[in-house]
């Protein structure tokens, strides 16, 4: 037998079945585990709004590492008019998933099973030669190769903040709870939160209530710069990686560089981050601990809201909001909520202020992003994991340890070789791998692995 489950099918575990199908011998197995019946979509393209935009130019979304234009192929057949630079619909994203998905067990019948189960797995562990899966429902499976590929988890519940105190006041998970945001009865919502998350949901509850008054609070206030409307002339070059790859590897350093390329020519800052983006994970490699921790607490924010970028339309519609005042961006952090009648009064200490701030609205929802740190994730698979120290997160909890060749590490730094993990919390290794860029490289790489080391078993 060489059968390999995967757990998880939005990205990451959908471009993993897709090369595992592209690439495995005949008589290979495939079992596609995912919680809810969507396969190929996920939380990042579940949705189905028009207006929820990609963040990333088509022409960088191919889900194929050797076939870099094959999304904008797709979106040709669709609208004549996408070029590389169009920003399109996450939920056209989620189409071309499932085709790719879709083509795959087709061109690979007959060579390749395919079964895809809609399922919860609760635990994950090695019996004899196999590897025994126990699912929610009481079935049970076994595999030569297990691959995790959950994706991100929910947000954390920011410490002011009781769920269970300020129902229904409250929305812990905006995703899970999508459809919450389309009703009618919440003219003053605030946000935790200013980042891609909280962006998205501005633009939720823009387009179901244009009148809503929305408060963003974060500790900093910074939101998500936007894309240039239009791709950059050619010609630019910058030496910025040449600079920095031969520099003391301190976050100082590296922030001096950086804005010395910048300050040469400061309408390319775009240009200058980006040129950074393959040699992320070494400069993060390079990092000691200590200057880990440095760049966390007082650069992290400035990378994403500069790195992670939204749409150019996203943007406009955001900026429109802070001009006519129903957005309002606040520096600082939520304190103490109280429920008054049909309100909650939130109090929010501003940055560099002891004044406190009141605002009174009618919901508050957690944009904090999805939770990286093993010991607060709600997932009894990841729990039972963790208790059997089998997986283990990295001493900043950014996510889950893993070797160079994807497999799992225990908290003694111990390699399961029947079990790897692909998708944002590789983050923890290589900084740079929560984006499609990334991720796409991690899931071709981790199946010829897979298949290396099922073709090497007796």
């Amino acid at each position: 037998m060489r059968r390999v489950v995967i757990i998880g099918a939005g990205f990451s575990g959908t471009v993993a079945a897709v090369e595992f199908m592209r690439h495995a011998p005949q008589g290979a197995e495939l079992i596609l585990v995912n919680r809810s019946g969507k396969m190929a979509r996920g939380l990042a393209y579940g949705t189905s709004s028009p207006h929820h935009l990609l963040n990333v130019p088509a022409g960088n979304m191919s889900a194929l590492q050797d076939d870099p234009d094959s999304f904008v192929r797709f979106c040709r057949r669709l609208d004549t008019e996408t070029h590389s630079g169009s920003f399109v619909s996450r939920s056209l994203y989620g189409v071309y998933l499932e085709e790719l998905l879709a083509v795959a067990e087709s061109q690979s019948a007959g060579r390749v099973t395919c079964r895809r189960v809609a399922g919860n797995v609760l635990s994950v562990e090695k019996k004899g030669s196999d590897v025994l899966l126990e699912m929610a429902c009481g079935a049970k499976i076994l595999a030569d190769h297990v691959i995790l590929a959950l994706g991100n988890f929910a947000p954390s519940n920011p410490l002011a903040v009781n769920p269970q105190s300020f129902s229904p006041f409250y929305i812990a998970d905006p995703w899970l709870n999508h459809l919450e945001l389309a009703h009618k009865d919440a003219p003053r919502v605030l946000l935790i939160g200013t980042g891609l998350t909280a962006v998205d949901v501005l633009l939720s509850i823009k387009r179901s209530l244009p009148s809503a008054q929305v408060f963003m609070v974060s500790r900093r206030g910074l939101h998500p710069k936007a894309h240039r409307d239009q791709l950059p002339a050619d010609g630019f070059t910058t030496d910025v990686q040449s600079l920095i790859l031969n520099a003391a590897p301190t976050v100082r350093t590296y922030l001096r560089i950086v804005r010395n390329c910048i300050s040469i020519s400061s309408e390319h800052w775009r240009e200058v981050i980006t040129a950074l983006r393959n040699i992320t994970p070494e400069l993060w490699s390079r990092l000691p601990l200590i200057e880990r921790r440095r760049f966390l607490r007082h650069l992290q924010v400035y990378w994403d809201s500069h790195r992670h970028r939204i749409a150019p339309e996203t943007s406009r519609i955001f900026e429109a909001g802070i001009q006519d005042s129903s957005v309002e961006l606040i520096a600082g952090r939520v304190t103490a909520v109280e429920i008054k009648g049909d309100v909650c009064e939130v109090d929010v200490a501003r940055r560099g202020s002891e004044r406190v701030y009141r605002v009174a609205v009618n919901k508050i929802i957690n944009c904090t992003g999805p939770c990286t740190s093993l010991s607060r994730i709600e997932d009894e698979l990841m729990r039972n994991l963790v208790s059997a120290d089998i997986i283990s997160s990295d001493n900043l909890g950014l996510g889950i340890n893993v070797s160079p060749r994807y497999e799992v590490l225990s908290s003694q730094d111990i390699a399961t070789p029947w079990l790897s993990y692909v998708g944002p919390m590789l983050k923890a290794t290589y900084w740079e791998a929560t984006a499609v860029p990334e991720l796409r490289v991690h899931a071709k790489a981790l199946v010829i692995e897979v298949m290396r080391r099922l073709s090497a078993a007796p």
